[in-house]
């Protein structure tokens, strides 16, 4: 009887800046793929990561890239420009910037869009009963 060992590989270590997505190797630090968002520019990008799926919220756009391979899964332009907060709950991808709340479905539509006008606006804070994204004021 032959005796072998599986090694699990350790998790792509994904980071992201000027509206760049880069998946590295934790272990050597080598760069394995890279993506560059559509409309990114010099602000932040805002990550949420499943075991199946990066999405990505630059200044004017959300993308969903397949986990750990980095490939492309969508790309769509945000309702709202400025850096965002993400949430993820069940079938819906939140995606607030400046006041504003964006919803898209997981293949990347939009389903719905609410500007609280008259309200002003700002960094956003999203959350269900646990789960909740604060928002990040610093840009």
């Amino acid at each position: 009887m032959s005796e072998y060992r599986t090694t699990a590989a350790a998790p792509v270590l994904v980071t992201a800046f000027l509206g760049q997505i880069f998946g590295v190797d934790p272990v050597t630090g080598r760069v394995v793929w890279e993506h560059k968002q559509d409309g990114a520019g010099y602000t932040s990008t805002a990550l949420l990561i499943t075991p199946a799926a990066i999405y990505a919220a630059s200044i004017s756009s959300v993308a969903c890239l397949r986990y750990p391979t980095g490939e492309l899964l969508w790309e769509v332009k945000t309702a709202t420009h400025g850096r965002a907060t993400l949430l993820l709950e069940g079938d819906r991808l939140f995606v607030a910037k400046q006041g504003e709340i964006e919803c898209f479905s997981l293949t990347g539509q939009s389903l719905w869009h609410n500007r609280f006008k008259g309200k002003g606006m700002g960094p956003v804070a999203l959350g269900v009963p646990g789960n909740v994204a604060q928002s990040d004021d610093k840009d």
